[in-house]
């Protein structure tokens, strides 16, 4: 009977056997709520957990779902449980929130992608080329003024 409601039977197994099924056919894992994840992650298989990436995947996809939440709001007593009406996702003008300053300054920096320098590498680089240049001024100055002293030669006897 089972066979003949293939509906029913996806429809009784468990979300994170869902995302988990996801993952081993190599498909993109889909918008599950959160504790699917974190329950696929807890219910991994020890051999799946010690040899592929799937924890990381899912952590991943988990971080993703976080990600896209643009609006946190506290429950009230309304009946979908969010202040502003609209289940959370957008704010009370109807737009997605601006992203804050940094995040902004980040993006325009260009470093959210895997080709680009890391600014803390970027940082370290200079500070590591200014006391280059420091050292070198320092022992140039010494240099020159043991040079000025070899000229005058030696001081007069007292």
């Amino acid at each position: 009977m089972a066979a003949l409601l293939p509906g029913r039977a996806a429809a009784a197994t468990p979300c994170w056997k869902q995302v988990l099924n996801d993952w081993s056919k190599g498909r993109a894992i889909g918008v599950y709520p959160l504790h699917c994840y974190r329950d696929a992650i807890k219910n991994l298989p020890e051999d799946v957990r010690d040899y592929s990436n799937a924890a990381d995947d899912i952590s991943a996809a988990l971080q993703a779902q976080i990600a896209h939440r643009s609006l946190r709001t506290v429950q009230s007593d309304t009946p979908n449980g969010s202040k502003n009406g609209n289940g959370g996702a957008r704010s009370a003008t109807g737009r997605d929130p601006s992203p804050s300053a940094y995040r902004r300054a980040i993006d325009n920096l260009g470093t959210s992608n895997a080709d680009s320098l890391p600014i803390p590498l970027i940082v370290l680089g200079a500070l590591g080329a200014l006391l280059l240049a420091s050292a070198a001024g320092l022992a140039g100055t010494k240099r020159i003024r043991a040079l000025r002293a070899a000229r005058r030669g030696p001081p007069p006897p007292t």
